[in-house]
């Protein structure tokens, strides 16, 4: 039996994000405020008033772009033991982040912190949500062309992990 599923997640800001989002907010803020204080002093002279409301309005939309960075989405699609992870910034941008084959899992189980430490990984990809949504939190290993070895830390829903289960041909660690 086949089974196609998609699953997405909003991914939580950190702390850090958050402050980093209220600084580029106080940055184009006074930003702006300087850009005006500038065109008003040459405005007294009457050279280029209509430029300084152009000025601003890209000034917005170059820094509206960097704060929007913060907007995470994952996307899982999951057809037969393939999963294809996808990062979606701003609903707008989307970039593939790991595609693999179960086929080429070499663990699978129930992720704990002393995953990270058993052995060394060449990267770490964390594509769970922060929120809790119920569904557990698993890991895999995998060898990847591009990243070598990948240890995935993932949260899919009931239907994904069952049918991982079957798929995937090392033993469940629970």
């Amino acid at each position: 039996m086949d089974l196609y599923t998609e699953q997405l997640y909003r991914k939580r800001k950190t702390p850090v994000e958050s402050l980093l989002q209220i600084l580029i907010f106080l940055a184009c803020f006074f930003g702006s405020a300087a850009i005006i204080f500038f065109f008003n002093i040459i405005s007294s002279f009457g050279l280029m008033a209509g430029a300084m409301i152009v000025i601003i309005l890209i000034y917005f939309a170059t820094k509206n772009q960097w704060f929007q960075q913060f907007e995470r989405e994952f996307e899982y699609l999951y057809f037969n033991g393939d999963i294809d992870i996808d990062r979606i910034t701003a609903k707008s941008t989307r970039k593939r982040l790991l595609s693999l084959k179960a086929a080429n899992v070499t663990r699978f189980g129930i992720y704990r912190e002393s995953i990270k430490s058993n052995a060394p990984f060449d990267k770490i990809l964390d594509v769970t949500s922060g929120y809790d949504t119920g569904n557990q939190i698993c890991f895999l290993v995998t060898r990847e062309r591009n990243y070598g070895t990948v240890l995935l830390i993932f949260e899919p829903k009931d239907e994904i992990l069952n049918d991982m289960k079957r798929r995937v041909q090392v033993p469940f660690e629970a």
